[in-house]
């Protein structure tokens, strides 16, 4: 039986509103979601639960769903963030009722210690954290989303959680910065989850903390991230190394009798990473030093070379990849070849910056 709809609601003083439900509506709508109704009242099917917007005179009605106590946190803190990036300024003063009333820290927060230190490729380092109470990682979604506090602060300020649901983040010399990771793999029993970093230098915060990373740093986390993936025959994955963390993790999970493909982009031979499966999905190592120029990722070609067989049997397609790569995989996933919502996801990992 599905779990039950958990629900969360509050009203922020936000007269004429029209135009900011609007824009999360379209905001959500190019993300693929399913989006039901008007200016006046909008209803938002998200991975993880759903938003319905209803607006008066004097202000905006907001109700967040989840099937945890986890989401609806995560839900209030989603649509509040978005609505408050959305009208800069405006005061988004607001009590919640109902599920997902917090403590003052974020959902599932878990402060967690370096252990081991393994390099897997020249481009891929994992670290072994240690923690306590890991049982909520242990299920539903694999991503988390890690706080990694200023190198060499050994007593962190940590986030928390404001009564509105937004979070409160330390600032100055006390910033904590934040990226979503993949649990590669974990032991809730014995307090460990494994966390593979991809090694680009001594630049952003994910990279740098794991460069420099000793036993005993200190790091956080909160979620768990995530929806687990459907019941299927026939899996595409496909992603450059950002993705490699996740797709190991779901191809090591596959049943036996699945099959399917596995796409994964490197930079060289030198950065393959054995992944162990049990099912029979073909892993095939896309090689960028192979290439003579590239004008885009060879993930994109790779993908519309495959023959999804969604008229045989039930096919999901799953990408992660960086932002230019987004809109032609979901575009051609959605527009061309027909399939839905349900069958496919196309989500971006990383974004290019610089020339």
């Amino acid at each position: 039986m599905p779990s039950p709809i958990l629900t969360a609601t509050t009203r922020i003083a936000l007269p004429e509103c029209a135009a900011l439900i609007r824009q999360t509506a379209d905001y959500y709508k190019s993300h693929d979601c399913d989006v039901q109704g008007d200016d006046t009242a909008t209803r938002i099917s998200v991975s993880i639960g759903h938003i319905e917007l209803r607006s008066d005179k004097d202000g905006l009605d907001i109700e967040v769903g989840a099937t945890t106590e986890v989401g609806v946190v995560q839900m209030k803190a989603a649509i509040l963030s978005l609505l408050q990036g959305a009208a800069p300024g405006t005061n988004i003063d607001c009590r919640w009722k109902g599920a997902g009333q917090g403590n003052g820290k974020l959902p599932n927060f878990r402060e967690l210690t370096v252990g081991k230190i393994t390099d897997l490729s020249p481009h891929m380092r994992r670290l072994r954290l240690h923690g306590v109470d890991l049982g909520a990682y242990d299920q539903d979604g694999i991503h988390v989303r890690l706080m990694i506090p200023p190198r060499g602060k050994p007593d962190p300020k940590w986030p928390t959680l404001a009564e509105n649901g937004l979070p409160v983040w330390p600032s100055g010399e006390d910033t904590v910065e934040q990226r979503v990771y993949t649990i590669r793999g974990m032991d809730a029993n014995a307090g460990w989850i494994d966390v593979d970093f991809v090694m680009h230098g001594d630049n952003g915060p994910g990279a740098s903390f794991a460069l420099h990373a000793s036993e005993g740093d200190l790091v956080a986390m909160t979620g768990p991230l995530g929806n687990e993936l459907p019941d299927a025959d026939w899996f595409l994955f496909a992603g450059d190394e950002t993705a490699l963390p996740a797709i190991g993790r779901y191809l090591n999970e596959m049943p036996e009798h699945v099959t399917g493909h596995a796409l994964i982009e490197v930079g060289s031979k030198d950065d393959i990473i054995p992944v162990a499966t049990r099912s029979r999905i073909k892993v095939t190592w896309l090689l960028r030093d192979s290439v003579a120029e590239i004008t885009h990722s060879l993930i994109q070609d790779a993908i519309r070379a495959i023959d999804v067989p969604k008229d045989s049997c039930k096919v999901y397609c799953w990408a992660g990849v960086e932002q230019g790569d987004y809109k032609p995989i979901h575009t051609y996933w959605r527009k061309e070849l027909g399939l839905s919502r349900d069958d496919c996801v196309a989500m971006t990992f990383w974004r290019k910056t610089g020339a």
